[in-house]
């Protein structure tokens, strides 16, 4: 498995006690290196060019962020005006970095191999005039605008415990505009948590793709969550047949969080590796993870382990899960809405 590195992660302060802190990336990449990959493969990301960036956010608010980042002094913090986002000095620089990494990573899975894009800041918060969230750019976005740009449809699939509603907005803007090759966005996520986005009512299939989105009561548990995602990503996979599968990895949704968390085990991780693995190869579709959210360090460093394992030679390890029906009545409900779109 290739991985890129936002090298500079450190040098966006949020400040003391702030759960979106350096030490979360440090945790992930000990948990990649136990799963045999080497500190010495993981690449450095460079900058995404201003162009990448200005084709998914609005160049007011880019202008925005690099002016208030600017112009603080090298030891203060400041929150974005736009919502909950702190920044530091260097936050504009290491956030074109944050990009950049996952713009390498897309490039690289082209080549066939899966790639693991470690970004800090997060991103699928942000939408295209507004960072909230932690997420100053849309770092997965940013990734999957590229890739429809040279032609091909793309499929995000994102598991945090927080809907992607920066990333739906942006999905909902191509969508509307009708041009460009057609997006597909999934999202599992808590329901209702913030940002209070993501109800199953907005949700909808049309000819440039769809939105499906999954809202998870709080009491879903390991197996229902594992069979959300086995048994609509298939068929999604199938109907949109995308060039890429494009991975918002956010890790709060497992038990243990700080600030988030369901009642699901790490056990989830490795059968969502599986899924992964096993749709990217059968679809032909390139296959990118993009670091999102998760807190708690010991999470954090066992799902880097697990994400490792699984693809440390190129290529899922493990068997995709069976697609078994979700206990919860509610889900059971969505899953079959969702196949009787399809």
């Amino acid at each position: 498995m290739r991985v890129t590195l936002a090298q500079r992660f450190a040098e966006h302060r949020t400040g003391v006690g702030h759960p979106e802190r350096p030490e979360r990336i440090e945790a992930f990449i000990a948990g990649v290196e136990a799963g045999g990959c080497r500190r010495a493969d993981i690449q450095p990301a460079q900058a995404a060019p201003l162009s990448a960036i200005l084709a998914v956010h609005g160049a007011a608010y880019v202008a925005m962020v690099e002016r208030i980042c600017l112009g603080l002094d090298a030891d203060d913090i400041a929150e974005l005006p736009t919502g909950d986002t702190i920044v530091s000095r260097a936050s504009y620089e290491i956030a074109l970095e944050a990009a950049g990494a996952a713009l390498a990573a897309a490039e690289q899975s082209a080549a066939g191999e899966p790639t693991l894009a470690i970004a800090r800041p997060p991103g699928h918060h942000a939408t295209p005039d507004r960072g909230m969230g932690f997420c100053i750019f849309n770092n997965i976005a940013i990734a999957a605008e590229q890739i429809r740009r040279a032609g091909g449809p793309v499929l995000i699939a994102d598991f945090d415990y927080h809907h992607g509603n920066g990333t739906q907005t942006w999905v909902e803007r191509e969508h509307a505009a009708g041009s460009g090759s057609p997006i597909g966005y999934m999202s599992s996520h808590a329901y209702p948590a913030y940002p209070g986005t993501g109800a199953f009512a907005e949700s909808h299939v049309n000819e440039n793709g769809f939105i499906i989105d999954v809202p998870l009561p709080l009491t879903t548990v390991t197996d229902d969550f594992i069979a959300v995602w086995t048994k609509l990503l298939p068929p999604l996979v199938h109907r949109l047949r995308p060039a890429a599968l494009l991975v918002s990895a956010g890790f709060d949704f497992l038990a243990g969080d700080p600030i988030a968390g369901l009642p699901v085990s790490i056990r989830a991780v490795d059968a969502l590796c599986g899924l992964f693995g096993s749709v990217a190869h059968e679809s032909g579709a390139s296959l990118t993870f993009v670091f999102e959210g998760g807190y708690s360090l010991e999470n954090l460093s066992a799902s880097g382990t697990s994400i490792a394992k699984a693809y440390g030679d190129g290529r899922s390890a493990l068997n995709a899960p069976e697609a078994g029906e979700p206990a919860s009545p509610k889900l059971r409900a969505i899953v079959s809405e969702v196949l009787g779109w399809l």
